[in-house]
Protein backbone atom coordinates (compact mmCIF):
# COMPACT_ATOMS: atom_id res chain seq x y z
CA UNK A 1 0.00 0.00 0.00
CA UNK A 2 1.72 3.49 -0.78
CA UNK A 3 1.69 6.73 1.67
CA UNK A 4 -1.76 8.25 2.28
CA UNK A 5 -1.71 11.66 1.61
CA UNK A 6 -1.89 13.39 4.42
CA UNK A 7 1.27 11.45 5.27
CA UNK A 8 3.81 12.74 2.26
CA UNK A 9 5.08 15.57 3.38
CA UNK A 10 5.89 14.12 6.38
CA UNK A 11 7.66 11.05 4.77
CA UNK A 12 9.09 12.65 2.02
CA UNK A 13 10.77 14.99 4.96
CA UNK A 14 12.10 12.06 6.75
CA UNK A 15 13.43 10.56 3.89
CA UNK A 16 15.42 13.81 2.55
CA UNK A 17 16.90 14.53 5.98
CA UNK A 18 18.43 10.79 6.18
CA UNK A 19 19.40 11.21 2.63
CA UNK A 20 21.46 14.85 3.30
CA UNK A 21 23.16 12.55 6.68
CA UNK A 22 24.28 10.36 4.00
CA UNK A 23 26.09 13.30 2.55
CA UNK A 24 23.53 12.04 -1.08
CA UNK A 25 25.50 8.95 -0.58
CA UNK A 26 28.71 10.61 -2.13
CA UNK A 27 31.84 8.56 -1.59
CA UNK A 28 30.32 5.45 -1.53
CA UNK A 29 31.99 2.41 -3.46
CA UNK A 30 29.80 1.18 -6.33
CA UNK A 31 28.02 -1.43 -4.70
CA UNK A 32 27.13 0.18 -1.31
CA UNK A 33 25.98 3.46 -3.71
CA UNK A 34 23.87 1.17 -5.76
CA UNK A 35 22.09 -0.64 -2.26
CA UNK A 36 21.69 2.64 -0.84
CA UNK A 37 20.26 4.38 -3.89
CA UNK A 38 17.56 1.44 -4.42
CA UNK A 39 16.65 1.72 -0.67
CA UNK A 40 16.36 5.64 -1.63
CA UNK A 41 14.17 4.70 -4.29
CA UNK A 42 12.17 2.04 -2.83
CA UNK A 43 10.89 4.42 -0.47
CA UNK A 44 10.62 7.27 -2.73
CA UNK A 45 8.22 4.79 -4.52
CA UNK A 46 6.11 3.76 -1.10
CA UNK A 47 5.45 7.30 -0.73
CA UNK A 48 4.55 7.63 -4.08
CA UNK A 49 4.30 11.93 -4.30
CA UNK A 50 3.03 11.84 -7.74
CA UNK A 51 -0.63 11.10 -8.89
CA UNK A 52 0.63 9.93 -12.14
CA UNK A 53 4.76 9.90 -13.51
CA UNK A 54 6.04 8.42 -10.13
CA UNK A 55 8.06 6.13 -12.41
CA UNK A 56 9.76 8.79 -15.07
CA UNK A 57 10.35 11.30 -11.33
CA UNK A 58 12.10 8.24 -9.72
CA UNK A 59 14.07 7.45 -12.52
CA UNK A 60 14.97 10.71 -13.07
CA UNK A 61 15.56 11.78 -9.32
CA UNK A 62 18.03 8.54 -9.49
CA UNK A 63 19.74 9.95 -12.30
CA UNK A 64 20.35 13.60 -10.61
CA UNK A 65 21.36 11.64 -7.35
CA UNK A 66 24.01 9.16 -8.83
CA UNK A 67 25.29 12.05 -11.01
CA UNK A 68 25.90 14.39 -7.93
CA UNK A 69 27.82 11.29 -6.15
CA UNK A 70 29.89 10.99 -8.76
CA UNK A 71 28.14 7.31 -10.51
CA UNK A 72 26.78 8.44 -13.25
CA UNK A 73 24.44 5.89 -15.15
CA UNK A 74 24.43 4.81 -18.34
CA UNK A 75 20.66 4.45 -19.37
CA UNK A 76 21.03 3.06 -22.92
CA UNK A 77 21.78 -0.04 -21.01
CA UNK A 78 18.41 -0.27 -18.65
CA UNK A 79 15.97 -2.40 -19.68
CA UNK A 80 12.39 -0.81 -18.95
CA UNK A 81 10.92 -4.40 -18.01
CA UNK A 82 13.61 -5.37 -15.39
CA UNK A 83 13.67 -1.80 -14.15
CA UNK A 84 9.39 -2.50 -12.95
CA UNK A 85 10.27 -5.94 -12.23
CA UNK A 86 12.47 -4.70 -9.74
CA UNK A 87 10.73 -1.83 -8.51
CA UNK A 88 7.35 -4.19 -8.00
CA UNK A 89 10.11 -6.44 -5.88
CA UNK A 90 11.26 -3.48 -3.71
CA UNK A 91 7.91 -2.40 -3.33
CA UNK A 92 7.64 -6.09 -1.46
CA UNK A 93 10.48 -5.50 0.49
CA UNK A 94 13.23 -7.21 -1.78
CA UNK A 95 15.40 -4.37 -2.88
CA UNK A 96 18.50 -6.75 -4.46
CA UNK A 97 17.16 -6.76 -7.66
CA UNK A 98 17.14 -2.76 -7.90
CA UNK A 99 20.53 -3.09 -6.20
CA UNK A 100 21.76 -5.04 -8.80
CA UNK A 101 20.22 -3.13 -11.80
CA UNK A 102 21.69 -0.29 -10.44
CA UNK A 103 24.85 -0.80 -10.35
CA UNK A 104 24.54 -2.62 -13.33
CA UNK A 105 23.85 1.10 -14.73
CA UNK A 106 26.60 2.79 -13.14
CA UNK A 107 29.46 3.84 -15.55
CA UNK A 108 32.80 2.27 -14.75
Amino acid sequence: MFCYPEHIDGEMRKLFARLSAERLLRGLSAGEFARRSAHVLAELNAIHPFREGNGRAQLTYLTLLAARAGRPLALERMDPDAMLAAMVASFKSNEAPLADLIEGLLEP
